[in-house]
C-alpha cells in the first residue's frame, strides 16, 4: 500500500537489485521502480528500511530504464545516510518516495545545442538528460576532484552520457583527464542555446556569471537539506529574486538569474 501520493509522487518499498562501488567514495544503486516514471532532473527521497537515521536523503536520478523498471542512482558518501546506503546488499529493501521536483526538459528549447556542466556526482542528473533526449545535441563538461582509472571513468561518464556529441573531462589531479577545474575548459558559452549545470555552489556561481556576461539562458540544479521532498516542511528554502522558494517543490532546477547566492 502506498504511504503517500503528492503530485503523482509515491512512496514505496523497493528492492535493491545491484550495487556497484565505483571508487571508495562513489557508488551506484540499481533499484526497482514500477510506478510514475521519473524524468531527468527529478529526485527521490531515499532511505534503507533498516536504518539508524531518521530522515531520508534526496538523490537525483542517474538513469531510468522503463523496460526493466530500474532507476539508477549515483551517490557520493557524505554522511551517515549515504554511508548506510553504500553498505546495503542486493535484495535488501529501500524506501523510495518520489519522483519529486521539476525536470531539465521543462527548460530545453525545441532544437539547438546545450552545454551540460557538472561537478563530481552532479554528472548524474545531466547524464540522465543526455540519455532521455537522444534527439538533442549535448556537450558534456564533467569535472572531478580526482581522476579515475580509464575503466571506471568509462562506466561513470561515457557509459551514461554516450549520447553527448562532445565530452570534456577534467580532474584536479589530471589523472586520465584534463588537469584543472572543469570551468577552465568551458570558455565559450555563446556557442550554446542553453546551459545546464549541477555541482558545488562555488562552481554554480561562476557558471551563472559566465552565462550572464554572454547573455545565454542558464539553469542550475541546486542542493539543499530536505526533510520531506514535497514542500511541506520548508526546510530547503533558498533565496531568489522572487522571494524565498522551496528547493524541492519549486525546483530543484531554477533559472540562474533568479538565484541569490550567499556571499
Amino acid at each position: 500500500m502506498y504511504m503517500c501520493e503528492i503530485n503523482n509522487a509515491k512512496s514505496q518499498s523497493c528492492e535493491l537489485k545491484e550495487i556497484i562501488h565505483v571508487t571508495e567514495e562513489i557508488f551506484i544503486l540499481y533499484v526497482n521502480w514500477e510506478w510514475p516514471p521519473p524524468r531527468a532532473g527529478q529526485f527521490f527521497m531515499i532511505k534503507p528500511e533498516r536504518s539508524s537515521v531518521f530522515l531520508p536523503r534526496p538523490i537525483g536520478i542517474f538513469e531510468y530504464n522503463p523496460r526493466e523498471k530500474l532507476v539508477k542512482f549515483l551517490i557520493t558518501k557524505a554522511g551517515r545516510g549515504t554511508i548506510e546506503l553504500s553498505k546495503l546488499n542486493p535484495g535488501e529493501k529501500i524506501r523510495l518516495s518520489g519522483p519529486f521536483g521539476n525536470a531539465w526538459a521543462d527548460f530545453l528549447p525545441e532544437s539547438g545545442k546545450a552545454a551540460l556542466i557538472s561537478g563530481s556526482a552532479g554528472i548524474a542528473p545531466l547524464a540522465a538528460l543526455a540519455a532521455e533526449r537522444p534527439d538533442f545535441t549535448f556537450h558534456l563538461y564533467a569535472g572531478f576532484k580526482n581522476g579515475f582509472e580509464e575503466k571506471i571513468q568509462e562506466n561513470l561518464v561515457l557509459g551514461s552520457a554516450i549520447k553527448s556529441e562532445k565530452i570534456v573531462i577534467a580532474a584536479e589531479d589530471g589523472k586520465n583527464a584534463n588537469k584543472g577545474l572543469i570551468l577552465d575548459f568551458f570558455s565559450d558559452p555563446c556557442s550554446y542555446d542553453v546551459i545546464f549545470a549541477c555541482g558545488s555552489t562555488p562552481m554554480l556561481k561562476i557558471v551563472k556569471i559566465k552565462c550572464k556576461s554572454a547573455d545565454v539562458p542558464c539553469f542550475l540544479s541546486l542542493e539543499s537539506r530536505m526533510a520531506c521532498g514535497a514542500g511541506a516542511c520548508l526546510g530547503c528554502t533558498i533565496r531568489t529574486v522572487n522571494g524565498n522558494r522551496r528547493c524541492c517543490s519549486d525546483g530543484p532546477i531554477f533559472p540562474a538569474g533568479d538565484v541569490i547566492f550567499n556571499d
